[in-house]
């Protein structure tokens, strides 16, 4: 989302180095890859850069250094047997295939060997996290990813829905995410590439938005093969092209804002299945309710900011864009703009474009909303791009307009496009419920955004104020 945009910079210009501890497993637990020889063993160790998948990084540094196919089950939150070193993480791993021959300087142990008299620092943070690895194993904590073998099992289950379609796995698979709930899993055949993706809380959702989408829009989103009900995932065959991030020519933008247009106006009408489908529903209405009782709370939050800078808006302030907000969700729904699919985190890197059509990805965050708030979250990031093309902006504008005039007159689109700026940012501020938890004061990291969404709203609030001036004074 744009919004979070300066944290993303901040992020991909740390150029720092987390420090992991890898507890590689093989034959369902029972051993594990150790350095050293005898007592004095330990973990193997790696380096990966901060601030990027861990399950990808780590296999690749597994596959670089060990020369062996592994894959994440899990990465453990806390190991109260760790100590309190800052950089003490560790991540277990398990080996793909259950025979192969350790590397030079390691060795496989079996974890029994693990006793309580093995009573180092380092063994007993293995055996914390071993514990952990058995309680999903048996069930007693809920996470089908954090079982050893499930990867195998993927496999196995991938295999009977691609049959009809004549192809079959090559045993390549790209791991992103890892999580004993989450599953994100690109898998190679001998024809178009393969993605598994499962959600837990709080996601579960994004199944039922995925197989609706599928089903009512084929064309804009990929297509699926497979259900996998007890993992709450999907199967689903690549979609061709490039991320959309990653193309600087403002034609390509075009195309992708009015793809984007075509697929909110095939979805008017069809706002009761999406809402059906596990869509969020930010319509107008809904977000004029919150309108009231999210800048009270912002007004708590206002005023347990500690720092002097950036000033906390004031009372006043807040009063006045209550007002900002409500007039603006109010004229904007007076333009009769239809609603229509949306997405709260709409952004370049959920977009696929290729020379026929232009693909969505990721549709967690889809609602029912106006339509112009969705654009309005591409068109933030289009601001942040490489595009240095004259008037992109504009141009890419015109373009997400265009299937809209055949519905509505220009001036009607532009006055509604005006106020997009102001009712987007509430909207996906206010489509977080965190905001409405007490306990999000106490929290200095989601207190200070949600301060800075708010500053937000208040600085477009005036935007839109000061446009709308001289037309007021014409009259």
């Amino acid at each position: 989302m744009a919004y979070k945009t300066e944290a993303i910079m901040d992020a991909r210009n740390n150029t720092g180095t987390d420090s992991y501890r890898l507890l590689i497993t093989r034959r369902f637990g029972s051993e594990i890859l150790v350095v050293g020889n005898g007592p004095d063993w330990s973990l193997p160790r790696t380096e990966i850069p901060s601030r990027q998948r861990p399950a990808e990084q780590l296999t690749a540094a597994i596959r670089k250094n060990l020369e062996f196919e592994t894959y994440c089950l899990f990465v453990p939150i806390a190991l109260s047997s760790a100590g309190p070193e800052s950089n003490a993480n560790y991540a277990v791993m398990e080996s793909v295939k259950q025979n192969d021959p350790a590397t030079s300087g390691t060795y496989w142990m079996p974890a029994a060997v693990l006793g309580h008299n093995c009573d180092t620092k380092e063994a007993r943070a293995v055996r914390e996290a071993l514990g952990e690895l058995n309680s999903y194993t048996t069930g007693e904590k809920p996470g089908p990813f954090g079982k050893a073998g499930w990867l195998r099992e993927l496999c196995q289950w991938a295999e009977e829905q691609i049959a009809p379609l004549g192809i079959r796995l090559t045993g390549n698979f790209r791991q992103l995410n890892a999580s004993p709930t989450f599953s994100l899993i690109r898998l190679e055949t001998d024809g178009v590439a393969l993605w598994f993706k499962a959600t837990g809380k709080p996601n579960e959702h994004e199944l039922a938005i995925a197989l609706s989408l599928a089903r009512l829009f084929p064309r804009h989103v990929p297509r699926v093969l497979g259900i996998h009900l007890a993992w709450n995932g999907w199967l689903s065959a690549e979609a061709p092209g490039i991320e959309l991030g990653e193309i600087a020519e403002c034609s390509v933008w075009e195309r992708a804002a009015e793809s984007l247009a075509e697929l909110q106006t095939s979805s008017i009408g069809k706002c009761s299945e999406l809402v059906e489908g596990k869509c969020r529903d930010l319509r107008l209405a809904r977000l004029s309710e919150w309108v009231d009782p999210f800048l009270a709370r912002m007004e708590e939050c206002m005023a347990a900011q500690e720092k002097p800078s950036p000033a906390p808006l004031v009372k006043s302030e807040l009063a006045s864009l209550r007002d900002s907000l409500a007039e603006g969700c109010e004229l904007l729904e007076s333009f009769r703009l239809p609603d229509t699919l949306g997405h709260i985190d709409f952004n370049p890197g959920n977009i696929l474009v290729s020379a026929d059509r232009c693909v969505f990805l990721d549709w967690a965050e889809g609602c029912v909303s106006h339509p112009f708030l969705t654009f309005e979250y591409l068109r933030q990031h289009m601001e942040r791009s490489n595009l240095d093309e004259p008037a992109a902006g504009a141009r890419v504008t015109a373009a997400y307009l265009r299937p809209w005039q055949a519905f509505f007159s220009p001036e009607e689109l532009g006055r509604a496009m005006a106020l997009a700026p102001l009712v987007g940012v509430f909207a996906y501020a206010a489509a977080n419920d965190r905001w409405r938890l007490p306990e999000t004061l106490r929290d200095a990291a989601a207190a200070g955004y949600l301060r800075s969404l708010t500053r937000r709203m208040y600085r477009q609030a005036v935007q839109v104020a000061e446009r709308s001036a001289p037309c007021l004074e014409s009259l």
